[in-house]
């Protein structure tokens, strides 16, 4: 007598095997993402679409989705020709990071304070502020080898941008990471604080 034969398996439908294909792909986009690729963090949007296919900002929406529960999020910096090749897609903080997260992410309290208030300058003189103007206000309030190292430092980290004419703007990165209206509410709010 023979073995009674397990059943066979359902064919998986088609339903099943588009979402095996969206799991795919979106743990190939965490995985894209996470890759550091030179300085500067993130991929392209011409790079993701080459690694997931013309759909690629469905997937990284489902991967946003997947990665909440983590305190993470897919976030996109528009690029400077403003076309989605040029997009940026990096993971993030979905909330702000506390002061202990920021130093392990290699800043100092006082690099942190000149990064907040060059931002500040700069937006308040909207958007543009010649180098040298920059360091004459920041050197009111630190010391002068804080300033050469910090601007430098946020130059070449992508923070702040500087043209052929020394004109310093905002970044990409700071775009990407800094929530610029929280940070001039709060200096509003503590400006506001001393004059009382």
């Amino acid at each position: 007598m023979s073995e009674p034969q397990p059943p066979a398996a359902p064919a998986p439908t088609e339903g099943a095997s588009e979402r095996a294909a969206l799991d795919r792909k979106t743990r190939r986009a965490f995985q894209v993402l996470i890759l550091q690729r030179g300085r500067n963090p993130g991929v392209k949007g011409w790079e993701m679409r080459r690694y997931l296919g013309k759909d690629y900002k469905k997937v990284l929406e489902v991967l946003s989705d997947d990665l909440k529960p983590l305190g993470l999020e897919v976030h996109q910096v528009p690029g400077p020709e403003g076309t989605d090749d040029s997009t940026r897609f990096l993971l993030r903080f979905r909330d702000a990071p506390t002061l202990a997260e920021a130093e392990t992410a290699g800043f100092r309290i006082d690099d942190l304070a000149v990064l907040a208030a060059s931002i500040a300058l700069i937006n308040s003189k909207q958007g543009r502020i010649s180098r040298k103007e920059l360091e004459t206000f920041l050197k009111g309030k630190f010391p002068r080898w804080r300033i050469d190292y910090s601007v430098d430092r946020y130059v070449k980290r992508g923070y702040l941008d500087v043209d052929d004419k020394e004109l310093m703007r905002i970044g990409w990165r700071t775009r990407a990471e800094v929530d610029e209206r929280s940070l001039m509410t709060l200096i509003l709010a503590q400006g506001t604080k001393g004059d009382k």
